[in-house]
């Protein structure tokens, strides 16, 4: 039989293993993303794809992976990339503002007003600034925050400095700026120390230094006022106006202690020279300036006040300036006391009235009759009846359209006297009559001449009974049907 030979079988060689240690670090990101998952299902799915679980990658410090390597390269190129699009910014935001600028500017330069010549729109800011009788200041100030355009203007105008107010309440640096300003233009000047409070004093050496600042100006002088304490100081600021103030129209000088009775009687004379060739209006309080002609004639507007005892002025002398005044608007006596009744005479009323009665006229050196064809406005309050009385008897007015007549006793005589005019012309628009007494009745003929009475004030009266009242809404209903 025979036997088949066995080989031998082949000795197998030792399955060797390379096991990792376990202190190496895991395979870097960077691998995974080299060799990315793969789902089930996937026909790449071949373990020839993926590396064995053995497989020895070495130290990753040695080898950076490409995305590692591309981030730690780009960081300065993308700081300096930055800081170049925030320059590139900056540099169109800068361009930006100077485009909106030039924009702004445009637009304005389209604007009607920035149109206007200077001429014109310094014309507009004097009527805003001065359109009424005191200085707007805070509408200066408003103007000139405006804009750099219009601050040259309002600058340039010297209208808009020309009322200069100095005094207790006001700087003198401001004062001082605005008579520069104005350059040659005619000025409006007040100086107003009236004390802040009751107990208050005003020092002479302060009105003295306010004086001296404007006395270099008193030749463009249109307006002045003068508003102090006391006698003594009026005397010290008017001794510095000795200069010709051709231009001054209207001249107000005020002493608010009018009672007070000093060897200050008169004041140093003669103020502005004595030549005012252009004064329309003048009101003194209280001032005694010697009674001086030159300043009170050719007046249009005459306001008196303030005189007692022996200082207050004598019917010769109101109408001797009446006369030198032939164009004269208003007339206004106020405060003064009364003459002496030893100087009056008495006038036989004429007999034809039926409560005909004698008055007493103060005796005066020129009898004749004062016209005074342009009297608006008289104010009598508490001027003395007899002064009152005798000066209207003797004045014609023709186109007077307002009277107050304020505490003067008995004011029949001057009820009297307004009926008499009223024969003639006398347009009376408003009439008030305050504490004084008067005949109800002569009241009552002097309303039925004046169908022009618009306004009739009583105040405080105790002669004014229902039927007065009665008797004007007759009145008032007769026109109305007419």
């Amino acid at each position: 039989m025979a036997c088949a030979a066995i080989e031998a079988p082949i000795p197998r060689s030792a399955a060797t293993f390379s096991w990792s240690p376990p202190v190496n670090s895991p395979p870097p990101y960077d691998f995974f993303e080299a060799f990315p998952a793969v789902h089930p299902g996937d026909p790449r799915a071949t373990y020839s794809t993926r590396p064995s679980a053995g497989f020895y990658q070495g130290d990753s410090s040695r080898h950076p992976g490409p995305r590692r390597a591309a981030g730690n390269l780009s960081i300065p190129h993308l700081r300096e990339a930055l800081n170049s699009l925030d320059s590139k910014m900056a540099s169109l935001l800068s361009e930006r503002e100077v485009l909106e600028c030039k924009l702004e500017q445009a637009v304005r330069l389209q604007v009607p007003v920035q149109r206007l010549p200077n001429e014109l729109l310094a014309s507009i800011f004097v009527i805003g600034v001065m359109g009424t009788e005191e200085e707007d200041a805070l509408m200066l100030s408003t103007v000139m925050l405006v804009c750099r355009y219009w601050k040259e203007v309002a600058i340039s105008c010297p209208i808009l400095w020309s009322r200069v107010a100095a005094g207790t309440r006001h700087s003198l640096d401001k004062a001082r700026r605005k008579l520069e300003r104005s350059k040659s233009a005619p000025l409006h000047v007040s100086v107003d120390f009236s004390p802040r409070a009751e107990n208050s004093t005003v020092t002479t050496e302060s009105i003295a230094r306010t004086m001296d600042l404007l006395r270099t100006s008193i030749w463009r002088w249109k307006s002045f006022r003068l508003t102090v304490p006391n006698r003594p100081q009026a005397n010290a600021a008017l001794r510095l106006c000795k200069e010709e103030a051709p231009l001054l129209e209207t001249l107000s000088i005020r002493i608010l202690h009018s009672m007070q009775d000093d060897h200050y009687s008169h004041a140093p004379l003669p103020i502005f020279n004595g030549r005012l060739p252009s004064i329309k209006s003048t009101s003194f309080t209280s001032f005694n300036f010697g009674w001086d002609i030159s300043l009170l004639t050719g007046l249009r507007v005459l306001k008196l006040g303030g005189y007692w005892n022996g200082f207050s002025p004598s019917v010769d002398t109101i109408l001797t300036i009446l006369r030198n005044c032939p164009r004269l608007e208003e007339l206004a006596l106020r405060n003064m006391s009364d003459v002496d009744p030893d100087s009056c005479t008495v006038v036989a009323s004429d007999p034809s009235e039926q409560d005909g009665f004698a008055e007493r006229l103060v005796r005066v050196s020129d009898s004749r009759t004062i016209h005074l064809p342009r009297l608006s406005k008289a104010s009598f309050y508490y001027s003395g009846i007899l002064r009152t009385r005798t000066i209207l008897s003797l004045l014609s007015f023709p186109v007077l359209e307002r009277i107050e007549l304020c505490f003067l006793d008995n004011v029949s005589p001057v009820i009297e006297h307004l009926r008499r005019q009223s024969l003639t012309s006398l347009p009376l628009k408003q009439m008030r009559i305050e504490s004084s007494f008067f005949n109800e009745l002569k009241l009552v003929r002097l309303l039925r001449r004046m169908p022009s009475l618009t306004t009739l004030e009583l105040v405080d009266v105790e002669d004014a009974s229902s039927n007065l009242l009665k008797v004007s809404l007759s009145f008032d209903h007769d026109r109305i049907a007419s």
